[in-house]
């Protein structure tokens, strides 16, 4: 048989495709005697785990470029999107991009199998997810090339990362070089589902702001809950109804400082003469609102990371990395000097 396919191997092994490839990657989720089956149809056949060999079997020259990630919806995703599409849009190219949600973070892996089983996608970008080292030798294994847009500053060679405990940092050093010593921080859980950490980076950022100033921690001020504008708005009813409320929040996302700033002025307070709210990302909202943010370069970041994996799909020796500008503090309408009411 000329240039068998993973689906000849697993018709002759009377198995399904996914279990050929968990075989292929050395999974243990397979029995010792599935596995033995398997590995001898392969050598029977002469298989050969090829992207090139998949192609001429099915007379298919796949140009895809496929996006994984949690959600799609929220602005910090839509503007990485953004990036993506018009990256490719500046290429002399005829790559489409495919996107891949997970639903629920128990089926990543699974997501993964199937991008691999298949073959749909040349190249892949991973953005926030927690990737193991399991699930990138499946990728290094099935030849597909792929970039990480991570929310953890990692350095690796192979991703764009953003320091988010810098990030902060920044936000909260801001509103302490205003004068602000009572300093809210109003984020998401600081684990969330999916097991990314982007409210903890951000949290660890605001402790270490508050320390270099030597002001203590009031647990009170610390307001958690689901990602989401309503949820911020909720949380910041909460804060105003303390004794001695804080004179300035964080938020650790546009979005949510939003929902911030409606619980302030509807509590008839003024946002920033009474309580300085900033935002962290500068999503497109935050220009339009006149809000005080952190830049994080959502944009660019989705730009850059197609920009590299074009690089590993059409010239593979010749990968130059990206790197992100550094985190910027963007000073709007949403926060002052704290007394000059």
């Amino acid at each position: 048989m000329a240039n068998p396919t993973i689906y000849d191997v697993a018709k002759a092994a009377g198995v399904g495709v996914g279990t050929v490839s968990r075989v292929l990657n050395n999974s243990t989720r397979v029995s010792p005697e599935t596995q033995e089956k398997v590995l001898s149809v392969i050598q029977e056949l002469g298989f050969r785990r090829s992207k090139v060999a998949r192609q001429l079997s099915t007379g298919v020259q796949h140009r895809n470029i496929g996006a994984m990630l949690p959600y799609i919806t929220p602005p910090s995703f839509v503007e990485r999107l953004r990036g993506m599409q018009m990256a490719l849009s500046h290429q002399d190219n005829d790559f489409n991009l495919i996107l891949y949600t997970v639903s629920e973070p128990d089926r990543q892996h699974e997501q993964l199998l199937t991008i691999v089983d298949q073959s749909t996608v040349d190249g892949l970008l991973i953005t926030t997810l927690n990737i193991s080292d399991e699930e990138r030798d499946l990728l290094k294994q099935a030849g597909i090339p792929f970039v990480i847009l991570s929310d953890v500053f990692t350095g690796d060679t192979n991703g764009i990362s953003t320091d988010n405990v810098h990030g902060g940092y920044l936000a909260t050093q801001h509103l302490l070089q205003l004068g602000h010593r009572r300093v809210a921080y109003v984020g998401d859980e600081l684990t969330n589902n999916y097991g990314i950490p982007t409210s903890d980076l951000r949290y660890k950022g605001y402790l270490s702001a508050l320390a270099e100033y030597d002001i203590p921690v009031n647990a009170d001020y610390v307001c958690l809950g689901m990602h989401g504008e309503e949820t911020a708005h909720r949380l910041t009813r909460q804060l105003l109804t303390l004794p001695e409320p804080p004179t300035a929040i964080f938020a650790m996302s546009d979005i949510q400082a939003v929902g911030c700033i409606q619980a302030v002025r509807e509590s008839g307070l003024r946002v920033p003469e009474d309580i300085s709210v900033i935002g962290f990302d500068d999503v497109q909202l935050s220009r339009y609102v006149g809000l005080t943010t952190v830049r994080q370069h959502l944009e660019q970041s989705g730009y850059l990371g197609m920009q590299m994996l074009l690089d590993m799909l059409m010239t593979p020796g010749k990968v130059t990395p990206r790197h992100l500008p550094p985190l910027e503090l963007v000073v709007r309408n949403t926060t002052q000097q704290y007394g000059l009411a």
